[in-house]
């Protein structure tokens, strides 16, 4: 074994980027279940689609999960598969933003 394994006592942590990141995904999240409660998030969804195209889609690729959500939610979909996507939608994205530690360098 090398020195550096065996004295190895280096504790890995998660950048606080990644932090910050998982932070700003579970505030829009709550953001968007409160919406979705207090039943204004169709009014958000007419107020994303009344931009103009360039704003829109800024918007849409800033807050894509999200935005996402809401146009499925507000869709004419059966409510079965509105709920099952936006709660699929919330998993996997808070998944994909849980703080990972760095991984070791080779």
């Amino acid at each position: 074994m090398s020195k550096s394994a065996i004295g190895s006592t280096e504790v890995r942590r998660a950048p606080a980027s990644s932090k910050g990141w998982f932070g700003w995904m579970t505030g829009l999240w709550i953001i968007f279940y409160v919406l979705m409660q207090s039943g204004e998030l169709d009014d958000l969804a007419a107020w994303i689609r009344d931009l103009p195209i360039v704003v829109e889609l800024l918007v849409w690729l800033v807050f894509f999960p999200q935005v996402l959500a809401t146009a499925v939610w507000t869709s004419d979909w059966s409510e079965g598969l509105r709920v099952t996507l936006v709660v699929l939608f919330t998993v996997v994205w808070t998944l994909v933003s849980l703080p990972r530690p760095k991984s070791p360098p080779k």
